[in-house]
């Protein structure tokens, strides 16, 4: 997965899963910075691809 855009379903699949395991995670504002990140890969792939 590239920081700056998800190229492939594959890439989108591990950025979801990741964004799962940081909201079923504790709160930790550690990860605050990479779930903001991970929102806007994530939508940025559905409106190009879905």
């Amino acid at each position: 997965m590239t920081d700056e855009k998800l190229q492939t379903e594959d890439d989108y699949r591990e950025a979801l899963t990741r964004f799962i395991e940081i909201c079923n995670a504790p709160q930790d504002s550690a990860h605050t910075e990479e779930l903001f990140k991970l929102i806007k890969l994530l939508e940025k792939y559905e409106k190009d691809n879905c």
